[in-house]
């Protein structure tokens, strides 16, 4: 819950209005056609927060939080990774209404490397990052699912 975070009063109410307020008018945007956020990513040094400000986004709006380490997903067997991308998206939509929290989310969205500078572990990583951007256009046109991401190292990201 909010009150379970100390202090961060501003990022709260940023929380708020990006995630939480539109969601909870979410008709009254559709026929307006306001497009709604269905992400947003939190960054920080390690211990600001960044995991208790999503669980509280999740409890507050009522959704089910499914907290993901980054890492986790990464497979060494080819397709694996992608497929364990794919079974956690339908399990959100199962779930749903829910938040999916990926935690180091920088493990899974490095900046991609060229077709012609690519190794294996790049190629690899690179077919991740795709279905990862697959699957978050797809819950744009859900409302029922809302992505949090975090990490230490934003420039990372692809």
């Amino acid at each position: 819950r909010w009150h379970d975070v100390g202090g961060l009063k501003g990022v709260k109410q940023v929380l708020r209005e990006v995630l939480e307020w539109p969601t909870s008018v979410s008709a009254a945007n559709s026929c307006m056609g306001v497009a709604l956020t269905r992400g947003i990513l939190l960054y920080g040094p390690p211990g600001c927060s960044k995991t208790m400000l999503a669980r509280a986004v999740a409890t507050e709006s009522g959704r089910e939080f499914l907290d993901v380490q980054g890492p986790a997903l990464l497979s060494k067997w080819l397709g694996e990774s992608e497929r364990a991308v794919r079974d956690l998206f339908q399990k959100a939509r199962a779930v749903a209404p829910s938040v999916v929290f990926f935690d180091e989310i920088d493990a899974l969205t490095m900046r991609r490397a060229s077709e012609s500078g690519a190794n294996v572990e790049s190629a690899a990583t690179n077919r991740v990052l795709a279905q990862l951007l697959t699957e978050f256009d797809g819950v744009h046109a859900q409302a029922e699912i809302l992505i949090v991401a975090a990490t230490n190292r934003p420039d990372l990201i692809d």
